[in-house]
């Protein structure tokens, strides 16, 4: 696929070599924009085969956008909500989710960042396709995860939607996709920062502070003195009123359900520290459970309850331990290989740990969170 630029307007473009393979019906629909999200197509003949052109002229492309206010986020969190719902109804359109183009460089935003579009392959698709679980070959994860969505959407809305595809449950993905909807929470109010003069006020009162006290003249560097703590004292309270923005926290069982697979449990009757590790060769998640008063962690099999067969990590390398709802760490490590958030774990110390903190075993890397 590629972008082009002309004319009348931008497009993209993805050549088609089998005429045939295009289903009709599919073309007709997306035509229609009946499913919504989805670019206008239009398929031009060339000398030796077809383009499928997608018209996305007058949008942007979907690159991070990085707002700095709960407005922004909010924008582009219901835009993604939205086309997220909009995947659900795919198959009862007769229409693959497998077939979207989920790859950001492909995708686009409009101006108010409303509403998001997105490229669908009009050509015919596998029967089994027709179900919301074919959406994970279309890209979903990787778009989640993308530096597009950086600071959008938390990590447990992530999982809850991969974890509905993964399930191919299209309900428990509408109740994910819904939660995307959901503003962001301001816990702050924004304030203007201060202007640049009274930054330059303040390199000022240092060196006249610094001159009268050298011409020993106490009584002027004392008020430049005060005058400098009292900008301070200004900055100190502009930086701390700046937006706190705060990604929604799953409060429903999806993540009991996800992690122990039993729909009958409810959230709050399980209190559990959950190590996440992804295997960088093949992305996939290995998640283990910390439901004790204490667990160990390393690479022998008999002696530790979080058993992980690496060998940069020792027979016992970590422990955990629980006092009422907190956990704590030790570093047990033979060669002091152990690190919170990139901070390395000084032997004999216990150190509490908190949901989204990284925790580094020898080689292994492990994402924390606390149900």
């Amino acid at each position: 696929m590629e972008i082009r630029k002309g004319p009348y307007g931008q497009f993209v473009i993805n050549k088609i070599e089998d005429i045939d393979s295009v289903h009709s019906y599919t073309r007709e629909i997306i035509a229609e924009n009946i499913p919504g999200h989805m670019l206008p197509l239009y398929l031009i003949p060339t000398v030796s085969t077809y383009e499928a052109s997608y018209d996305c002229s007058g949008l942007s492309n979907l690159i991070p956008q990085n707002p700095d206010n709960p407005s922004g986020v909010n924008s582009i969190r219901n835009a993604l909500g939205d086309l997220l719902l909009s995947i659900v109804d795919l198959p009862d359109l007769l229409l693959a989710p497998s077939s979207l183009c989920l790859d950001p460089e492909f995708m686009f935003i409009n101006d108010d960042l409303s509403e998001i579009k997105v490229c669908f392959n009009p050509c015919r698709i596998d029967p089994h396709d027709l179900c919301i679980g074919s959406v994970t070959k279309a890209g979903l994860k990787g778009l989640l995860t993308s530096d597009c969505f950086a600071g959008i959407i938390s990590n447990d809305e992530i999982d809850g939607l991969l974890y509905a595809a993964k399930q191919n449950d299209p309900e428990l993905f509408k109740k994910e996709a819904g939660k995307v909807k959901e503003p962001v929470i301001q816990t702050s109010k924004r304030s203007e920062l201060l202007g640049l003069n009274e930054f330059r006020f303040i390199i000022l009162g240092s060196l006249l502070s610094m001159i009268f006290t050298l011409l020993n003249m106490p009584t002027a560097a004392l008020i430049f003195v005060i005058l400098q703590i009292t900008f301070a004292v200004r900055i100190r309270k502009e930086l701390f009123n700046k937006p706190n923005i705060t990604l929604p926290v799953s409060s429903d069982d999806t993540k009991i359900q996800m992690l122990f697979g039993d729909e009958g449990t409810k959230a709050g009757s399980l209190d559990a520290l959950i190590l996440t590790d992804i295997d960088s060769d093949t992305g996939a998640e290995d998640k283990k459970a910390v439901y004790t008063d204490k667990a160990a962690i390393g690479s022998d099999r008999f002696l530790c309850d979080l058993f992980y067969p690496d060998k940069s990590i020792s027979p016992i390398h970590a422990q955990i331990r629980k006092y009422d709802r907190a956990y704590y760490i030790s570093d047990l490590s033979s060669d002091n290989s152990t690190y919170l958030n990139n901070v390395r774990l000084l032997p004999g110390r216990e150190y509490e740990i908190k949901s989204d903190q990284k925790l580094i075993c020898g080689n292994k890397e492990f994402r924390i969170e606390i149900i």
